[in-house]
């Protein structure tokens, strides 16, 4: 990919910087937004959504806090952490870019313009288009992700902690996306476009099983003779067997992302809230069926308690629309479908089918955040490591 060179500020600019902005100025003020994680959103004039959005108040105060640690003002850079406030907010405006979700941009554009690019050396410009495409690529579709691909980022110099945090950057703001895009529906706000980029197309059929699947790592994962007591500290906050998944062995090269990661999607898939588990299980699938993420989708199968149904949707999603009989289900199905698939076209009409269906405003959002948590969780499980069901041989 070739790098633009634009001079603004006594720095020089790539094409994920000013290819942003198009016609549309620099909005410095964003940079400076209290809430950097829904972007001044605020407090609604709908006393519903305002309540419920306080019930979730566990789910934005990890989210908020992932932000905060995957951008850093500062980092301390050393021989296996080598992702700068630069690279880590390039790759943000990246993914903001794909998602076309113009508060995205803007925020992730005026936090950008201030830092010091790479120098231009060609080793520079090699390592900055590689991380650039490729996270354009896994914001875009995840199933573009390959085994080769992890390895080009090997090649430019990125450590296995690197990738797993350039990972989490990545499916964050795919996650963050989708929340501020939304929310905003909820509220009844218009959604502003960033033009010219195209729509995410959903990924080839995989077969579907509701079979226990396995998940091996791509990469190396930390031993337990090397972890810091940081490191296995998060472990044991995360699952049960977490020192023996691979999955979080791996997330542990980064322990304050996986912390946080661990804050948003238990306070998401909490019981107790607006939507059952049935309902949850069929927004998931649906996000994993667009993404290709076949461990996702299996993970929430048997919640769906429909196999027929769950079968369908992995088939095709308009297919389980068709089948189904439930307009609650078939609403929740439809939101998630296109919330995954085109958040920046996402307005106040694109949620109306759950009010029709008879959801509130708290079940709504539980579409919402379920639907974006799996944005991002898709990412981590599709690219990072290879899914089998029993009996299947390791991929090459």
């Amino acid at each position: 990919m070739e790098l633009l060179r634009r001079q603004h500020n006594a720095q020089w600019y790539h094409e994920t910087q000013s290819s942003v902005r198009g016609d549309q100025p620099l909005e410095p003020q964003a940079a400076t937004l209290r809430d950097r994680f829904l972007l001044g959103l605020g407090a609604f004039a709908d006393e519903a959504l305002n309540t419920a959005l306080t019930a979730r108040a566990g789910v934005f105060n990890a989210s908020h806090a992932g932000y905060h640690v995957l951008f850093p003002d500062q980092v301390e850079l050393t021989r296996l952490v080598t992702l700068s406030p630069y690279d880590r907010l390039s790759t943000a405006l990246t993914v903001a870019q794909v998602t076309g979700v113009q508060s995205l941009c803007s925020h992730y554009a005026a936090r950008l313009a201030p830092l010091h690019s790479p120098d231009a050396s060609r080793e520079s410009n090699i390592r900055l288009a590689q991380i650039t495409q490729y996270a354009r690529q896994l914001a875009s579709q995840p199933t573009l992700i390959c085994s080769k691909a992890l390895q080009q980022l090997t090649d430019v110099g990125l450590s296995p902690a690197d990738i797993v945090t350039f990972s989490q950057i990545i499916g964050f703001v795919s996650y963050q996306a989708r929340v501020v895009a939304g929310v905003a529906a909820l509220a009844g706000r218009p959604t502003a476009v960033v033009p010219g980029f195209p729509n995410i197309e959903d990924a080839e059929g995989v077969e579907f099983t509701e079979e226990e699947l396995a998940w091996q790592s791509r990469l190396p994962p930390i031993t337990q003779e090397d972890a810091r007591a940081e490191q296995l500290d998060v472990l044991d906050q995360s699952h049960p067997d977490a020192r023996s998944e691979p999955y979080f062995l791996l997330l542990a090269h980064d322990a304050p992302a996986l912390r946080e990661r661990n804050g948003v999607f238990n306070s998401i898939n909490a019981d107790g809230y607006g939507l059952s588990a049935r309902l949850k299980a069929l927004a998931t699938l649906a996000v994993a069926r667009i993404n290709g993420s076949r461990y996702c989708a299996s993970t929430v199968a048997q919640d769906i308690q429909d196999a027929a149904l769950a079968d369908a949707i992995f088939t095709d999603i308009n297919r389980g629309l068709e089948i189904s009989d439930n307009p609650v289900a078939q609403a929740v199905i439809r939101v998630a479908a296109d919330l995954t698939r085109t958040p920046e076209k996402f307005t106040p009409r694109s949620v109306q089918p759950l009010f029709n269906s008879g959801l509130n405003q708290a079940q709504a959002l539980d579409v919402i955040l379920t639907a974006a948590l799996y944005a991002w969780e898709n990412r981590l499980r599709q690219t990072l490591g290879d899914t089998q069901a029993p009996g299947e041989s390791q991929p090459a």
